[in-house]
């Protein structure tokens, strides 16, 4: 089944975000510049947003970058000041900052609080890190994912595909051989990333059951990429994923298929 021939402008609506939603993000290959495009789709509407992590949380560069508010300059005042700084737009929540333009982000209890003390607009959390690598297997205790969450969101890098699998590419090596497949100096392939989004020991058995599932191949920048794509998505078991979504975070160009299409 082809994903659809539609090109969508918009990635909030192929996700079913709404406010009210926590939206958890995981993986490696464009976290970040995912995030980035779901805050400004959402601010464009306008939700009140709040950005966090359960790990570490690279700072959202660039003129109009978010207000960063830091648990630890009061914790006890932090709840309404995050709910007030968001309702104007949106705002960064983490706990301390860190060396080389880092923040150290939240216990997930905390994410967990927040979310249900009444805020209305959308969390997006960042719950593991890969450290920039393109593809990544979970490690012991990853992904942090805050009770409440209502979309977990896998991205993995297509550019991945074609290169040689080292550890410039791909974070947890080892595991992410073992996983796939994958032998040592190996071309990454379709079939390699395929089975890191569907693998037992991969990403699916962590999200919480009540969470939307949603597979997210970033890097989709040539009909080369789309065509990759198709085949990944082909090879995913129905009922795995409730979305499979590829497209390019940056140019804001993106395409879904639905499992149940």
């Amino acid at each position: 089944m082809p994903i659809k021939s539609n090109l969508s402008q918009k990635l909030r609506p192929l996700m079913d975000i709404a406010p009210g939603d926590m939206v958890c993000v995981m993986g490696a290959g464009g976290k970040a510049t995912l995030m980035k495009r779901l805050i400004r789709e959402m601010l464009d509407e306008p939700f009140p947003v709040i950005i966090t992590s359960t790990t570490n949380l690279h700072a959202l560069d660039g003129e109009n970058a978010p207000p960063v508010l830091l648990s630890e300059e009061g914790r006890a005042e932090l709840h309404s000041a995050a709910r007030d700084w968001s309702s104007r737009g949106a705002v960064v929540w983490v706990e301390k900052k860190l060396p080389q333009n880092m923040f150290r982000g939240l216990e997930a209890n905390q994410v967990e609080t927040l979310h249900t003390s009444g805020f209305d607009g959308v969390m997006v959390v960042k719950t593991d890190g890969a450290r920039k690598r393109l593809i990544k297997a979970p490690g012991p205790g990853e992904p942090v994912i805050p009770a409440g969450a209502t979309h977990c969101v896998l991205v993995l890098g297509l550019a991945a595909i074609g290169r040689t699998a080292d550890e410039r590419i791909v974070h947890r090596l080892e595991k992410v051989r073992a996983i796939a497949g994958l032998e040592a100096g190996e071309v990454i392939g379709t079939h390699h990333l395929a089975k890191l989004a569907c693998h037992p020991e991969s990403y699916p058995s962590r999200f919480p059951n009540s969470a939307k599932r949603i597979l997210y191949l970033s890097h989709c920048t040539s009909p080369k990429a789309l065509e990759d794509a198709q085949t990944i998505f082909e090879a995913v078991q129905d009922g795995i994923y409730d979305y499979l979504i590829t497209g390019d975070s940056i140019a804001g160009n993106f395409y879904s298929r639905g499992q149940d299409e």
